[in-house]
């Protein structure tokens, strides 16, 4: 089975050519964000880092407060140090804690802090009913969530039975926060937080208590103001002092956390610094948050205007399958233009917006399937161009010169339009007497010997960047300085007749080796203004050169014979040439159709590397 063909086929074909090209996109695609999966692929961190960076500048440049603020009671050092029990024996400060908020008379109180798993009662008598009298308190005052968590095995920690007996599983949710793979929590969603088991998380339980859903989404870290806490001691002195109206200031009617703001357990990274207190030793904020801070956030986002929603699956697709169209969209810089500078900004912009309004697109894939859209189709039209100007190239390359081909390659010369009035070179060459040399020959013989003559010819003209015009039988027409400009079109011009003169020594050693006539040339050049270009009807032309001056070179080779020498030229062309050649004067001389001339003939270079020629029978200059 020929596959290489099959694919040629399928690529010539309009039809499947698209096809192939939505299929390498759509691949490339997939592979950045599906592999190896898709919260690991390229674009799943990108859209990660996409989302800390928009919630940064959202914070920075667009700060809105939240329209429910909670309020965090924490458990820092200094309480340690206020208090001569270890943390596990607070049972009366906990208490005094709950009395206090008791009186405020908060809508709801969270409690992120775990309940003892065992009684130290023996240790210190009346311990644990001081906290439980509080908490049935508490219970009945407003709804109260503590949390439950897990041990190292997966298993839910244990909490004494009387604890359990006074709060009832309604009390409980579990203590956990969802991490993305980069260890950054970002995200709220139950289900994946804790299962399908008998308790809810955390911060959805609360939720629902004040009557709000428990939806899942991205937590909204741009909302409210940095944080700080009010310590759980100074909470404590203001009822021992008698201080309610400080109480009801703080707390009453709002939603109150517990939790500890110290050590390095239940430590979180965030996507933004939101903790007065986190600095590091510069000063700076960190992004090393307590787990308490991301109940504070979540609960800021679901109990205000909820989370930020990623759109739909079938939007997205929707948007995606649009995108890949641009494969079709012809590669210029306007394309390239709207890709890589108006689209970033115009998506970038959507994206900020719509976070504000709780709606999150994925700006990064977007993005990315726009710019592999445009790449394919780009290498595509590369690729295409290519085979095309390699097809145009093997099929040219032995009917026109290289430059005229590079030329036409780059798009520069066209018919009708490519014309244009120029100063340059025009060199015309003759075999002497070959009309009468070709009558003693075969037909194949003078075909092999003009073969092998052009080829040698042709070569030197290549050789100092002439272009071969055409071929008149035995006689060529060749510029200097036409399509392409050169340094020096009249010197390029002269070292290649001498090049001519030499190569053609050397091909009639081999001619008289073989038994074929020694060939003679004649040699004309001249400079001067000529219409160059693509001359012709509209289905057949060739790049060409009209004009005095053209007409002039092939009157100047005519006279080469006469004046005995290989190479001639005209006076204007001499000027252009400086001291780098030796010149032979010939004086003025008459030319058919045109007024008299005055020509030189070339007998040599000065400068190294250039061909010697003997002087003609005349002045040496």
């Amino acid at each position: 089975m020929d596959i290489a063909g099959t694919l040629s086929k399928w690529w010539n074909h309009k039809v499947s050519q698209g096809a192939i090209l939505l299929a390498i996109a759509a691949l490339i695609f997939l592979v950045l964000s599906r592999v190896p999966a898709a919260d690991q692929a390229v674009l799943g961190v990108l859209e990660r880092m996409s989302f800390d960076l928009q919630m940064k500048f959202l914070r920075a440049y667009h700060p809105r407060p939240a329209s429910v603020e909670p309020v965090l009671i924490g458990i820092d050092e200094s309480a340690e140090d206020a208090f001569d029990e270890p943390i596990a024996m607070w049972h009366k400060h906990f208490a005094e804690l709950l009395d206090a908020l008791a009186v405020s008379e908060p809508s709801l109180i969270g409690m992120d802090v775990v309940l003892p798993s065992k009684s130290f009662d023996h240790i210190l008598p009346g311990l644990d009913i001081a906290f439980l009298r509080s908490l049935a308190k508490i219970k009945r005052t407003a709804p109260f969530v503590v949390v439950h968590t897990f041990d190292r095995t997966g298993r839910l920690f244990p909490i004494h039975p009387t604890f359990l007996k006074v709060l009832t599983d309604e009390s409980f949710a579990i203590d956990k926060v969802l991490e993305d793979k980069d260890r950054v929590a970002r995200r709220f969603n139950e289900f994946e937080t804790v299962g399908t088991g008998s308790l809810p998380a955390f911060s959805g339980h609360i939720a629902r208590l004040l009557g709000r859903k428990a939806e899942s989404g991205f937590i909204d870290f741009s909302i409210g103001g940095v944080l700080n806490y009010v310590p759980m001691q100074k909470v404590i002195a203001w009822k021992a002092a008698g201080n309610v109206d400080e109480l009801k200031r703080q707390f009453g009617g709002k939603v109150v956390l517990i939790g500890s703001v110290v050590g390095a357990q239940d430590r979180w990274q965030l996507p933004v610094a939101l903790s007065e207190w986190e600095r590091n030793q510069k000063g700076e904020m960190t992004l090393n948050q307590p787990g308490v801070i991301v109940h504070f956030q979540t609960l800021r986002s679901l109990l205000g205007d909820g989370l930020i929603t990623p759109i739909s699956d079938t939007l997205t697709w929707l948007i995606f399958a649009l995108l890949l169209g641009f494969v079709f969209v012809p590669s210029n810089r306007y394309t390239y233009w709207f890709a890589f500078f108006v689209a970033p900004v115009v998506i970038i912009s959507i994206s900020v917006i719509l976070i504000t309004a709780k709606i999150l697109i994925p700006a990064v894939s977007l993005l990315a399937m726009l710019w592999i859209a445009v790449a394919v189709g780009a290498t595509a039209e590369g690729v295409k161009t290519l085979l095309e100007k390699n097809r145009f190239k093997q099929s040219f390359s032995g009917s026109v010169s290289p430059a005229v081909l590079q030329e036409m390659l780059a798009g520069n010369l066209s018919a009708g339009k490519s014309a244009k009035t120029a100063e340059i070179c025009v060199l015309f060459s003759d075999i002497r007497g070959f009309t009468g040399m070709s009558e003693t020959l075969s037909p194949e013989k003078v075909t092999n010997l003009l073969t092998r003559y052009f080829d040698r010819m042709v070569a030197c003209v290549h050789r100092y960047d002439g272009t071969m015009d055409k071929f008149m039988g035995d006689g060529m027409m060749v510029l200097f300085g036409a399509p392409r400009s050169v340094g020096n079109p009249s010197v390029n011009a002269v070292k290649c007749a001498l090049d001519m003169v030499t190569a053609l020594k050397q091909l009639n050693e081999e001619f008289v080796a073989e038994g074929l006539p020694h060939l003679e040339i004649g040699i004309g050049i001249n400079y001067g203004k000529a219409v160059v270009g693509i001359i012709g009807s509209t289905e057949r032309n060739n790049y060409s050169a009209i004009g005095d001056a053209v007409n002039v070179a092939s009157r100047v080779e005519g006279l080469t014979k006469r004046l005995g020498a290989p190479i001639v030229l005209t006076d204007s062309l001499k000027a252009q040439l400086g001291d780098t050649f030796a010149f032979v004067d010939f004086g003025e001389q008459a030319i058919r159709g045109h007024s008299d001339m005055h020509l030189w003939g070339v007998a040599g270079g000065k400068s190294v590397g250039v061909s010697q020629l003997p002087a003609p029978s005349a002045t040496l200059h």
